[in-house]
């Protein structure tokens, strides 16, 4: 879009009156709906009158799957959503797909902008990333330099991840160690709407795996800035992975990073694979071990006390060609760590069948270090912060 264009949008936004209490949520890239936006917009719907919350999709399927939920939707392209973007004051997002994008950023600017993110972070993000010489270049560090700055408050989830992750990572007012909404659903029952883009079938069949005696096991890598994977890698052999599942009454679960795209793959018995942009967090209390690599997901594991275990296959092509850690990877993965296929086996037979726990001392630490707040009320707590100050 036209420089004067894009000013004439901004002198549009400019001349409506803001609405003080309308509040617009922007999901994940794409807009969809996971993460903490997901489940602070649920608890500001049910539990904040004080606001008038509208969550903004990309993708019309799902604004109007939320629209039959009876639930305050519009999709991005509705013929009512430029008026309601220009009245906004308050806008809520756990990451930047929506600031990127000119014409978005030309109306909303002025609004307050308030960044959820998603994920305690053990990889470099915002200005130590930009600052790292791992894949990095200029066009990249000038985005990124835009996309981590200009928030007036950013939720932290500890005094220790606002003073080494989130207070360097972002350019930002205050800092609030509140705690991550999606972490409450850990800690109760799921609820009507917390199951909206969950995998309802996939919840039914895990219940009744474990009643029948069977271990779940999830699996959730990161994504690798310059592909691959797991599997694509020869990490995991498939065949051999469902041979000792069946035999040991285990379920593995996979679930990639939202920003992959896995096309419909029919796998072998005893693995399954989720939609890499549905929600997890419902399903993962009937989780009894996390197995991942440098995602931080296991960060929000540490509130259910369960054993991990990390399989860094890739690590020193990781570090060195996709994205710096931020931490000492040894010191920050309170689990077992295996290198090969072979040592990933015997970590399971050790940690899942036979209930070897070794690092539940080394997780309290991390927990206590990495949570102020382990009780389930983060989002009420936001939600009274955003009420007490800027309304």
């Amino acid at each position: 879009m036209q420089q004067d264009e894009l000013q004439k949008l901004r002198e549009l936004s400019a001349s409506v009156p803001k609405q003080k209490n309308l509040a617009l949520f922007f999901g994940r890239a794409g807009g969809y709906f996971i993460d903490n936006v997901k489940y602070f917009f649920i608890h500001c719907v049910q539990h904040r009158p004080e606001l008038q919350c509208f969550f903004l999709s990309f993708d019309k399927k799902e604004a109007d799957l939320l629209k039959r939920q009876g639930l305050p939707a519009l999709w991005i392209n509705d013929t009512e959503t430029l008026a309601l973007m220009t009245k906004a004051s308050l806008v809520i997002s756990d990451d930047f797909s929506w600031k990127t994008q000119e014409q978005l950023w030309a109306i909303l600017c002025e609004a307050t902008s308030i960044q959820l993110w998603h994920g305690i972070p053990l990889k470099a993000i915002g200005f130590p990333e930009i600052q790292s010489s791992v894949n990095m270049n200029p066009e990249k560090a000038e985005h990124l330099s835009f996309a981590y700055s200009g928030y007036d408050a950013v939720l932290s989830t500890s005094p220790y991840f606002t003073e080494t992750a989130f207070g360097r990572a972002f350019k930002a007012g205050d800092f609030l160690e509140f705690g991550y909404p999606r972490n409450d659903v850990l800690l109760r029952r799921p609820g009507k709407f917390d199951m909206i883009n969950a995998d309802r079938e996939l919840y039914a069949e895990m219940v009744k795996f474990r009643k029948q005696g069977g271990k779940v096991v999830f699996f959730m890598p990161t994504f690798r800035d310059l592909g691959g994977g797991p599997f694509e890698d020869g990490a995991i052999d498939l065949g051999k992975l469902s041979q000792f599942c069946q035999q040991n009454n285990i379920l593995f679960v996979c679930k990639f990073h939202p920003y992959l795209s896995i096309g419909q793959v029919q796998m072998p018995p005893n693995i399954v694979l989720m939609n890499p942009k549905s929600d997890a967090y419902p399903l993962l209390s009937l989780c009894d071990a996390l197995l991942t690599d440098y995602s931080s997901i296991y960060f929000d594991f540490l509130l259910l006390d369960r054993p991990m275990i990390f399989y860094p296959y890739d690590f020193e092509d990781y570090v060195t060609k996709n994205r710096e850690l931020l931490y000492d990877y040894d010191e920050m993965t309170p689990g077992r760590k295996v290198k090969n296929k072979d040592d990933l086996y015997t970590a399971f037979e050790e940690i899942v069948i036979n209930n070897i726990d070794d690092f539940a001392k080394n997780r309290k630490k991390l927990r206590e270090l990495s949570f102020t707040h382990c009780d389930g009320k983060a989002a009420q707590r936001l939600g009274e912060h955003i009420i007490a100050n800027y309304l």
